[in-house]
């Protein structure tokens, strides 16, 4: 037979080098594949996809593994591959309402699994089978101190789905041995190369799907089993449970956790014959796969070591993976589309002949809806198109433009930019203004520092930012030609899918194109929001929000006002240095965030204000102090009009700081904002809308209308 495998290898002609038909089938499975949550234990979702596309007699087992049989008599070959993904259960619900987690496989994994989870957004899945979306707790660098931000705590993970105690988190039906899983955005780097956390957990899968494809229309020579199993990352529970009730004569598991050049091993110190036929057929096909030493899959501290019956007769396939076994994990479909054909020859049957289906390399992909629908109100509405409009600090274009349109819709003045970016609206009687609100529009980010002759781009930061809190993320480069999904892996270290700098320059990369994670707005429970860049736009928001309701009615006031949205804040409030050698205001009253302690991680000794406990004077901070009168004076003001309003001090610096040296007096307004300059930032919009009402009570005193 092996012969005879061998021949059906050579009469496809250039099979491996161009059967993207199969890709192309498969793709919309990889894709489908990649975005599901299955943590262990936690199957049953993507089993029921599998169960619905595979065809064949197929049952499931006690595990929740899936068997799909085509064919019958010797020999009776099993190929399988696993469905889950690396993940937690929740262990405890504390007094504050955080989830507390504990990885199901003991010992972990080889990878610092919480250091993948820190500051991410995650999904945590109840029993009923309900979605929540949760923010994992990330240390600020406004209170770094000498620590490891990126660093594991000791204490491990707190996921913080917006509960203020565990009555909350009951109520919306999480409970101890809930899943908690990545919240993921699969991304096609390139016309072939997928990017998805974990996707190597999924991408046998894929390939036996493909494969069902021509067994359910081809009859194999003898029986071949496909076997979709459950809990690989439990110590392949699901597999050994498919190995004893099949009994197969030969094995075949597709493993996850590759490396950039497919391979091939035995299984538990065995020398495989199976392994070995494998690699000739390959190496016939003029196809590359490696050997690999000895498997040795895990059944656990009470596992049975014999699981193999005939350990010659087995082997496992490593596909090709860049990055396997990480949250930034990419796969090439033409790679897989190549094991897909090695397979087909391996059971009997002719591989496919390529066909030109570059066209539907991304047929039927899907995208997960933004959990930005749904908005509450217009304001919310503002707040998201701030949130996912990108603007790194010196590339703030597009949100000075959204922020310029929404201001005339305001029934503002016109907005004005000056000489350094700064978007300006006057109020009153125009002049000099007796005072400026001002807000910045950029965020921390990344930019292209250099792009190296393997294609991995090199980034530097911009603003305060952690890049161990950003590495193995899905991130977005902004190029002249529009925006390209990357993946951030180490060091502030990108990919695009590309394999050398000429292939990077085509796609339009250029040094200084900005880079970010991809900007997605979450809600949590119920008022708590959670995205990277609250930290200002939710700030901007507010100033809009506060136009919209005092524009009209500040013509022919006596007083004048500018609101302002500055630059290049998060690089050393450059746009404010600027504004204020322009203008002289006697108060400026800077709307940012307030970087708080309320946190699992964090000291509460300075800097503790509550969220949902409404907006915070931020008193003292490194740039400034506010005179204690003006502190007296505004809590006056919040008292009359029944704004709830924290004083506090807190860490970092501010844009009102750059006035003081002219004159004014800083008073900033901020919202309580947890994990600062992560990609995970949360706050509470009850914080920001009595910010709105705040503001308007301070712009009318100011006004005198």
């Amino acid at each position: 037979m092996f012969c005879a495998k061998r021949s059906l290898l050579r009469g496809a002609a250039g099979v491996f080098a161009a059967c993207l038909l199969c890709a192309g089938a498969r793709s919309s499975d990889l894709e489908k594949l990649a975005g599901f949550d299955a943590a262990s234990g936690d199957e049953s979702r993507i089993v029921r996809y599998i169960a619905a596309r595979v065809g064949g007699a197929h049952e499931i087992d006690n595990t929740g593994s899936l068997t799909a049989s085509f064919g019958s008599g010797a020999p009776h070959l099993l190929l399988v591959a696993g469905v889950d993904e690396p993940g937690y259960v929740v262990s405890a619900i504390d007094g504050e309402g955080y989830l507390r987690l504990e990885a199901p496989a003991e010992p972990l994994p080889r990878y610092d699994l919480d250091k993948f989870f820190t500051g991410r957004h995650v999904h945590v899945t109840n029993g009923a089978g309900k979605t929540l979306n949760g923010a994992v707790a990330a240390p600020s660098v406004h209170f770094a101190a000498g620590r490891s931000l990126s660093s594991s705590s000791s204490r491990g993970l707190f996921v913080d789905i917006g509960a203020a105690g565990p009555q909350e988190a009951a109520a919306a039906g999480v409970a101890v041995l809930d899943r908690v899983t990545l919240a993921k955005r699969p991304a096609w780097l390139s016309d072939d190369v997928l990017g998805a956390p974990w996707l190597s957990s999924r991408s046998g899968s894929a390939v036996l799907l493909a494969l069902a494809e021509r067994l359910r229309r081809e009859r194999p020579a003898g029986k071949v089993t496909l076997a979709f199993v459950t809990r690989q990352h439990y110590y392949n529970a699901g597999l050994r449970r498919v190995l004893q009730r099949t009994q197969p004569e030969r094995v075949l598991l597709l493993a996850p956790h590759g490396e950039n050049v497919s391979g091939v091993a035995g299984v538990s110190g065995f020398s495989s014959a199976l392994a070995d036929e494998l690699l000739a057929l390959a190496a016939d096909a003029g196809y590359r796969i490696e050997k690999r030493s000895p498997a040795n899959p895990s059944f656990g501290p009470f596992g049975d070591e014999e699981a193999w019956t005939a350990g010659a007769q087995a082997a496992v396939l490593f596909p090709a993976v860049r990055n396997g076994g990480s949250p930034a994990a990419s796969v090439s479909a033409a790679e897989l589309a190549r094991l897909t054909s090695l397979l087909e020859a391996w059971v009997g049957l002719q591989p496919r002949q390529p066909e030109a289906v570059a066209q539907r390399l991304r047929a039927n992909g899907s995208q997960p809806a933004p959990d930005s629908q749904g908005a509450r109100s217009d304001f919310e509405r503002t707040v998201i198109s701030l949130v996912e409009t990108a603007g790194v600090s010196g590339a703030e274009g597009s949100v000075r433009e959204l922020l310029r349109k929404t201001a005339s819709e305001a029934g503002a003045a016109e907005a004005q930019s000056d000489d350094k970016g700064n978007l300006i609206v006057r109020l009153g009687k125009g002049g000099p203004p007796d005072a400026i609100f001002i807000a910045h529009m950029d965020e921390i980010g990344f930019a292209v520092r250099r792009i190296a002759s393997s294609g991995t781009i090199f980034t530097a930061t911009k603003g305060g930012g952690d890049t161990g809190l950003f590495a193995w993320h899905p991130v977005t480069v902004y190029t002249a030609a529009g925006a390209l999904p990357a993946q951030m892996t180490r060091h502030g270290s990108i990919e695009v899918g590309a394999s050398s700098a000429d292939e990077v320059a085509a796609r339009g990369i250029a040094e200084g194109d900005s880079v970010t994670v991809p900007k997605t707005y979450r809600r949590l429970l119920g008022s708590r929001v959670s995205a990277r860049s609250l930290d200002d736009r939710l700030g901007c928001a507010v100033l809009l929000e506060a136009l919209r309701r005092i524009a009209r009615r500040s013509r022919g006031a006596s007083g004048s006002v500018w609101f302002a949205f500055s630059v290049e804040e998060e690089v050393g409030l450059l746009g404010a240095k600027h504004l204020a050698a322009e203008a002289a205001p006697a108060r400026v009253y800077p709307i940012d965030t307030f970087v708080t302690s309320d946190s699992p991680l964090e000291d509460r000794r300075i800097a503790y204000a509550r969220l949902g406990a409404g907006p915070v004077l931020r008193a003292l901070d490194h740039s400034g102090l506010t005179p204690r009168d003006e502190v007296r004076r505004v809590a006056a003001l919040a008292r009359r009009n029944a704004v709830p309003l924290q004083i506090g001090v807190t860490a970092g610096g501010n844009d009102g700081s750059k006035f003081t040296a002219f004159g004014a007096v800083n008073i900033p307004i901020g919202f309580p904002l947890r994990y600062a300059h992560t990609p995970a930032e949360t706050a509470d919009l009850r914080d920001a809308e009595a910010a709105v009402e705040l503001i308007v009570a301070l712009a009318r005193e100011e006004l005198r209308n």
